[in-house]
Parts: C-alpha cells; sequence; structure tokens
C-alpha cells in the first residue's frame, strides 16, 4: 500500500473504534504519551500468533480516541522498533506515521506469522509465559496446551500414518481399496508396473507393519517381492485384486489373504482406515460428522431458552461415505419452499460441491492428534447459513490472508491426502480432484452462482468455515442492517453499540456501517447518558 492508504485505513479503524467506544480485536491503541506502554510485546505476540492486527500509538481511548497532546511519534517508532527485537521470533512489521485530525500518530501494521514460526513470545519471559493470543479487545497469555500445539507445528505430523494394530485387512472396504488400486495404477502406469496390490497399497501407506515389527524380520525378501512367487501379480501367485468385480463371489480379503502369511503381520494406517474402512468408528468413535439444525439464526435460541434443535444426526463410516451422506442430509434439510424462477428446477440454497468440498476439507486437514480424536467435524446449520468446524488451525505456510491462494499449500496430514486423491466416491469421481485448491474452488463457486463469499474463522485448535444461504442478502447488505437497527430503536429510548451487536447478533463493522447510513440521513442521533459509559444512539423521532 502507498503511505495514504495506511493514513487511510488507521483513520477508518478509529472511526470504527470512536462508534464502537473500545478497541477491536483487530487493532490496539496506546497513548505512549512518554514511554512506550510495557504491554505493547504482549500486543506484538498476539497479532504475530493470531491473524495479524494494527497498533496505533499517540491515541488517548479514554479521550475518545483523540490525540494524545505532546506526542513524540518519531521517538515512539523507535521504540515500537526496539519492542519488536525483543520477540521471538522477532518482529518485522510496517511501521508508519500518519497524519491525524492535525497530530502526527504512529500506525503498524503486524502481520500474522507462518505456523512454523509460531508462538511468538517475549524472548525475556520464554515460550510459555510470553505467549499471548489476541481475545476480543485485549491480549490473553496462551495456555500450555496452545503452545505445544503450535510447536508440534514445526514438523510434519504423521499421526495419519500411524499403524492401528488392533485393526486388520478385514476392516478395509472392498471396492474402496479396489477403486484406489485401480485408479493408482491409471494414473501412475511406469511407477506401479511392476507392483502387485499389496505394494500399492503399503506405497500408500494404507497398511503397514506394526511398529515392533520391521519389514526385515517379517520377510526377508520384501525388497524383492514384486517378482517372489506370492506375487499377486503373478500368474502363479493367485488373482489380482485389480482384476476383482463387486459380482464376484470372492472379496478382496480372500485376495488378499492368499499371500504369504507373513503378511498378516501388516495392519492398516489411521489414514488407510479412515479413507477406506468399512467402519472406522470402530476404533475411533468420534472421528466423524455431526449435524445439528437450528430453528434460527443463533445458538442461544436453544441453548439459552425453551428451543429445541430441529433435529441432530450423526454420519458414519469411511471418508467418502461420511462426505457423501453429509452432503445428501444437508440437501435435503435446507431445501427451502419454491421460489418462483424461469428454471424447472428449484436452485437449491448451497451448492452440492460448495458443501462437499467444505465437508471434504475439513475431514482431510482436520488435527488427527491423539489429543483430538475425541472431537467431530461439527456442521451447525441456521435459517441463513451453515457453519463447518473442524479441530486443528491453520497448518504449514497457509496464513489466513493466502488461505484463497496459498504460494505453497501446505498439508497436515499429507499420506491421507495422498490416499483421497485416488479414493473413490460412491456416486463417481475422487474425494479430491482440484490439486489442493479446495478452498479456491469454494470461492470461484460461490462467485459464479452470485452469492456471498464464505468466511473463514480460525483459531490456534479450531477452523471453520461459514456458508451464506443464497438470497439471505437479497436486498442490500447496508439497508437490511439499517432497516434492523430502526426496528430495534423503536423499542427503546436508546442503545449502545454493544447493545446492538448483542441483540441483533451483528459485527461490529456491521453495526458501524448502518449507524453510519442512519446518521448521515439524520435518522439517528448519538448522544451521552449517565450511568452508561458507552455513546448512546436513540432515533430522531421527527424524521421518520
Amino acid at each position: 500500500m502507498r503511505d495514504d492508504d495506511y493514513a487511510a485505513k488507521m483513520s477508518e479503524l478509529i472511526e470504527l473504534m470512536r462508534i464502537i467506544g473500545n478497541d477491536t480485536q483487530q487493532c490496539e491503541v496506546k497513548e505512549s504519551r512518554r514511554k512506550l506502554s510495557s504491554s505493547i510485546t504482549d500486543t506484538l505476540s498476539a497479532f504475530s500468533n493470531g491473524t495479524g492486527g494494527y497498533i496505533i500509538l499517540g491515541l488517548s481511548e479514554k479521550a475518545g480516541f483523540t490525540p494524545v497532546e505532546g506526542f513524540n511519534a518519531r521517538s515512539m517508532q523507535e521504540a515500537l522498533s526496539q519492542a519488536c527485537e525483543k520477540m521471538t521470533p522477532v518482529v518485522r512489521p510496517i511501521i508508519m506515521t500518519c497524519p491525524f485530525e492535525g497530530s502526527n500518530l504512529v500506525f503498524a501494521q503486524i502481520d500474522e506469522m507462518l505456523p512454523r514460526d509460531k508462538p511468538c513470545y517475549t524472548t525475556a519471559l520464554g515460550a510459555y509465559n510470553g505467549s499471548f493470543i489476541r481475545t476480543g479487545d485485549g491480549d490473553r497469555r496462551m495456555t500450555g496446551y496452545e503452545v505445544e500445539r503450535l510447536m508440534e507445528e514445526h514438523a510434519q505430523p504423521t499421526y495419519d500414518a500411524r499403524v492401528i494394530a488392533e485393526a486388520s485387512i478385514d476392516d478395509l472396504n472392498p471396492a474402496l481399496v479396489h477403486g484406489l488400486i485401480e485408479r493408482q495404477r491409471e494414473l501412475h502406469p511406469k511407477v506401479f508396473a511392476a507392483s502387485n496390490d499389496i505394494d500399492i497399497l503399503r506405497a500408500l501407506r494404507v497398511l503397514d507393519f506394526a511398529p515392533e515389527i520391521s519389514a526385515d524380520e517379517s520377510n526377508p525378501s520384501l525388497t524383492h517381492h514384486s517378482t517372489s512367487g506370492t506375487d499377486l501379480d503373478s500368474d502363479q501367485g493367485g488373482t489380482r485384486v485389480s482384476e476383482l468385480t463387486m459380482q464376484q463371489s470372492e472379496n478382496l480379503q480372500h485376495a488378499l489373504h492368499a499371500i504369504d502369511a507373513d503378511f498378516a503381520t501388516l495392519h492398516p494406517t489411521l489414514a488407510g482406515l479412515l479413507a477406506l474402512g468399512r467402519y472406522p468408528q470402530q476404533y475411533f468413535p468420534r472421528l466423524n460428522v455431526t449435524i445439528a439444525v437450528f430453528p434460527g439464526t443463533s445458538r442461544a435460541e436453544v441453548f439459552s431458552g425453551d428451543g429445541h434443535l430441529v433435529t441432530a444426526e450423526s454420519i458414519t463410516g469411511p471418508i467418502p461415505i461420511i462426505i457423501d451422506d453429509a452432503v445428501e442430509s444437508l440437501v435435503s434439510w435446507t431445501a427451502g419452499p419454491p421460489r418462483e424462477t424461469h428454471d424447472a428446477q428449484q436452485t437449491p440454497d448451497y451448492p452440492r460441491p460448495v458443501l462437499r468440498e467444505a465437508i471434504a476439507n475439513a475431514m482431510m486437514h482436520r488435527d488427527y492428534a491423539p489429543v483430538a480424536q475425541g472431537t467431530q467435524v461439527r456442521v451447525d446449520v441456521f435459517t441463513n447459513r451453515i457453519e463447518i468446524t473442524n479441530p486443528g488451525g491453520l497448518f504449514g505456510s497457509v496464513t489466513h490472508s493466502t488461505l484463497g491462494n496459498p504460494i505453497m499449500p501446505s498439508t497436515r496430514n499429507q499420506f491421507l491426502v495422498s490416499i483421497l486423491e485416488s479414493t473413490p466416491y460412491p456416486d463417481g469421481g475422487y474425494v479430491i480432484e482440484n490439486g489442493g485448491s479446495g478452498y479456491q474452488q469454494i470461492a470461484a463457486t460461490l462467485r459464479n452462482e452470485g452469492m456471498e463469499p464464505a468466511d473463514i474463522d480460525h483459531t490456534i485448535d479450531a477452523f471453520r468455515v461459514t456458508i451464506t444461504r443464497r438470497g439471505a442478502f437479497e436486498n442490500s447488505a447496508e439497508r437490511n442492517i439499517a432497516q434492523r437497527i430502526v426496528q430495534l430503536l423503536e423499542d427503546r429510548p436508546s442503545a449502545s453499540v454493544r447493545d446492538i451487536m448483542f441483540d441483533l447478533h451483528l459485527s461490529p463493522i456491521s453495526v458501524a456501517s448502518g449507524l453510519r447510513s442512519l446518521l448521515n440521513k439524520g435518522l439517528v442521533e448519538s448522544i451521552t447518558t449517565q450511568p452508561h459509559p458507552q455513546k448512546q444512539y436513540r432515533l430522531l423521532r421527527g424524521a421518520l
């Protein structure tokens, strides 16, 4: 951005904070009249560990976000630069001196650090005492659990490659395994030309030996197995798995067990079981998807009152079955009443490709660490949106700002993703067909359908994508919000921004936008009343 762009951004943030009455999740204000606040390193850590943010020095929150008299922008800019050097890793923000209402303020933009560089902490305090995260309008010290979760991201996780020793080849779905092997031979004929089916399953880490059994101990000739007498592809060694069909009486297990007895020590990995298993929930009952359908636009309507969920269900099975069944369930529950349309078919409220992609991404990118295996992927359906939440935040080189167009895509579960690229859906196609550009595909589909873009929210241990229902904002969003604020103020003498946010379930920016529109039209005025600490807004009755 140019210098004047930063000044404009700072002015926009200040205007928002003046309306709200305090600083925000995105922006921290410090007076710094004589010296830099000692808590500035907490904020640098919090923004670096979160999704980034802004710091404004020389502005007084107590005085209604007005410039501090006698503020020395030059010295405070240098002090902020020095504070950044006290962090591990060192924070490298953009720091500008920007004019505002006759004074100069220091404006800094702190970018989110890559997951592999987190946690960012005050060096003198160490990672466990000096790591912070932004919560609301303040900085909260991270828990030991959160710090350790971030540290785990420094290396490639291999939870998906863990051998499930209590499971066996019999726990795999023959049709899915058959489809996987056929697809691999089709995609990589040269790589797997001399490989039998077991070799392919082992190469993809669908099957592996239990940790205490090495390949050499189990079968000394394994390295030459593709030419041994027990080769499934040989004319002497039985039937080739990839030639089996569902109509044949002998299933995949019979073929697999027709080989050397040493292969009885092979077991499915977690990735193999989740992608290709008959019923993975036999071993991991919470690695599934739950769907909850709410009667309104808020959880509070159910959990804070006498309301009830419309329905709640658990979707189980291997990942391709879970995705297929979940999409069918969502389509059935969100099919609204017929609308006037020139098309013969009713346009769905949510495009199937978007739902399928979002649930597939949640299952393939979720955290499969032991501490997260008791957490399901949750799908909450409201009257105006669907929220899909999975355990585990962003991974690798992907940040909030690069999610829609990552330069170097990263995946937490590399073996699972490799398997799913060739795992068939029941009705055709494969679970991953877009080369890891799932969120780009979601964005493109919604854009082509003329729908609102998906909203992404993530924390250290969770990731949520929100898809807005088609037609939920058919009118101007600002006009709709302004009308709702007017309706609220008609029933009470005045309300603060916090009151409006809570009662209408709106974001601060949405409330600010709606109030700005009403203020400009002379329909609303701001007042300061005691004992209310925050600015109040009321209708100008004569203007309506």
